[in-house]
C-alpha cells in the first residue's frame, strides 16, 4: 500500500463534495436560463442519414508529432514531423533542429506545439500546390491557428518564428480559395468558451436578467469580462450604485469569470446526438488590437512584439510584407458535433470562405450564427465517425502512422544528434529534464 494513501484518503473525504460540484454543476440561478437558451440552438441531427461510402470521398488527413531533449548545457534538441494521406499520396515534412531557449520549460512546449502546426499547415498548402482538389481533414482547432498572437518565439535562432507561421497559414487559406478545396478541422478535446459565451449574451437581453441596467452597458460589461476582468468587477460595482435593480448580472458576471468549457454545457444538457449552431468567430479583443496596430502601424507593432530582430532590417522588411495580409484573415465557423450521447463532443472548424462566406476574422465581435447549409460537413463527420474509439477513420490512420514514437527518437534522430555534434551525452546528462 502506498504511504501516501492516508493523506489521499483524507484529501477524497475534504474534498469528494467539492469535485462533485464542480464536475456536474452550474451556478443555479443561471442553469434554468442557460438550459432553455441551450435547447434552443442545440439542433438533434442522426448522422446515420449522412453516412456515405468512404470511397466516395476524396480526403486527405493531416495530422503531426513531435519529440525533444533539454540537455543539462541548456540546449535542447527536437524533431517534428507532419503527415498527408490521401487516397494514393502521402505528402511528408520534418524538421530537427537544436536550439537555446529563454524562459521556462511551458514556453518550449507551446513553441513545439506551434511547429507541428506550422508542419500540419505546410504539408497541405503542399498537397493543393501538388494538385489535391478533395477534402483536407487537420487534426485540431483551425480557429486556434489563427488566433496566436504573433510574437518573437523563445527559441534563439528562431526568433521569427511566427512571422513564417502565418505566412504557412495565408498560403493554405489562399490556395484552398483559388482551388475550391473544403478545409476541415476536427478536435476531439477542446477547452473552447465560444458557445458559452453566446448563450450567456443571448440571455442578458431578457429583463429578468439584466434588470433595469441598458442594454449597451450590459454587452460593455459582458466585454469587460472576456478582456479585462478587473474592469469588469469595477463597472458591476458601479451599476450596483447606478441601478436600485441589476438582475442576475451578479450571476451573469460569475458565470463569464468561470472558465467553463462548452463541453459541459453540452455534457449537462444535451438529451441526444446533435449539433450547436454554426457561429462565425472573430478575434478575442487582446488579438482584434493587435490586428488594428497592425493595419495602422506595421512598423510599431514589430518593434513592440519582435525587439530582439527589430534592428535587422532586413527582418523588418520581411515581416511587413507578410503582416499586411493578416486583416484579411477569414472567419472561422466553428460548431460541436456530438455523434452519440456516450461519447464527447467534436470541435468542428471551416473557414468561412469554404461555405461561401468572405466575410473576414477582423469584421465579428460576438460570435454571429452562420445560416448556410452543412450537408457536406455532416456526410464527412457522419462517414468518418467510427465510435468511442475512432472519432474520425482517416485522421486515425495518419496518427498512427506520424505518432513519434520515443525509442524511435532516442535510438535514431538523438543517436545521430549526438554523432554530429561529436559529443557522447548520457542518460544522467538528460534524462531527468524531458520536454513534454
Amino acid at each position: 500500500m502506498s504511504k501516501f494513501y492516508d493523506l489521499f484518503a483524507k484529501e477524497l473525504r475534504s474534498k469528494r463534495d467539492k469535485w462533485k460540484e464542480r464536475y456536474h454543476s452550474l451556478p443555479n440561478t443561471l442553469e434554468k436560463f442557460l438550459r432553455e437558451e441551450f435547447n434552443k440552438l442545440w439542433k438533434p441531427v442522426n448522422l446515420k442519414d449522412y453516412e456515405r461510402n468512404p470511397k466516395e470521398f476524396n480526403i486527405l488527413a493531416v495530422d503531426s508529432s513531435y519529440q525533444a531533449e533539454s540537455l543539462k548545457n541548456g540546449g535542447i534538441f527536437y524533431a517534428v514531423r507532419a503527415l498527408g494521406i490521401s487516397k494514393d499520396k502521402e505528402y511528408r515534412d520534418l524538421i530537427v533542429d537544436f536550439d537555446y531557449a529563454d524562459g521556462p520549460v511551458h514556453n518550449v512546449t507551446h513553441f513545439l506545439q506551434r511547429k507541428m502546426e506550422y508542419l500540419e499547415l505546410k504539408v497541405a498548402a503542399d498537397a493543393i500546390s501538388d494538385g489535391f482538389n478533395g477534402t483536407i481533414l487537420i487534426d485540431g482547432s483551425l480557429y486556434g491557428r489563427i488566433s496566436h498572437l504573433i510574437e518573437e518565439s523563445p527559441m534563439s535562432n528562431d526568433r521569427g518564428f511566427f512571422i513564417e507561421y502565418y505566412k504557412e497559414v495565408m498560403r493554405l487559406f489562399k490556395l484552398a480559395k483559388k482551388n475550391e478545396v473544403l478545409l476541415v478541422g476536427i478536435s476531439k478535446e477542446s477547452r473552447s468558451r465560444f458557445f458559452r459565451d453566446f448563450l450567456v449574451k443571448n440571455l442578458v437581453s431578457l429583463g429578468e436578467i439584466r434588470g433595469d441596467v441598458q442594454l449597451n452597458e450590459v454587452f460593455h460589461l459582458l466585454s469587460l469580462a472576456l478582456d479585462q476582468k478587473k474592469k469588469a468587477i469595477k463597472m458591476l460595482d458601479s451599476l450596483k450604485r447606478q441601478y436600485e435593480n441589476i438582475g442576475l448580472l451578479d450571476e451573469v458576471l460569475k458565470e463569464l469569470l468561470t472558465p467553463r468549457p462548452d463541453y459541459q454545457l453540452i455534457d449537462k444538457f444535451a438529451q441526444q446526438p446533435g449539433y450547436t449552431i454554426p457561429l462565425l468567430l472573430g478575434p478575442s479583443a487582446r488579438w482584434l488590437r493587435g490586428i488594428e496596430q497592425i493595419e495602422k502601424n506595421p512598423e510599431g507593432y514589430i518593434e513592440s512584439h519582435f525587439p530582439t530582430l527589430f534592428s535587422d532590417p532586413n527582418f523588418v522588411s520581411y515581416a511587413k510584407v507578410i503582416l499586411k495580409n493578416i486583416p484579411d484573415l477569414p472567419s472561422i465557423i466553428s460548431m460541436h458535433v456530438l455523434p452519440d450521447v456516450n461519447d464527447s463532443p467534436l470541435r468542428i472548424d471551416i473557414p468561412a470562405f469554404c461555405l461561401g462566406d468572405d466575410v473576414k476574422l477582423k469584421e465579428i465581435g460576438w460570435p454571429e450564427p452562420f445560416t448556410g447549409t452543412l450537408d457536406q460537413i455532416f456526410e464527412i463527420i457522419a462517414t468518418g465517425y467510427g465510435g468511442l474509439e475512432f472519432y474520425n477513420i482517416w485522421l486515425w490512420k495518419v496518427d498512427r502512422e506520424v505518432k513519434f514514437h520515443r525509442h524511435e527518437f532516442d535510438e535514431l534522430y538523438f543517436s545521430k544528434f549526438k554523432e554530429a555534434i561529436g559529443v557522447e551525452i548520457n542518460a544522467r546528462d538528460y534524462r531527468r529534464v524531458r520536454i513534454l
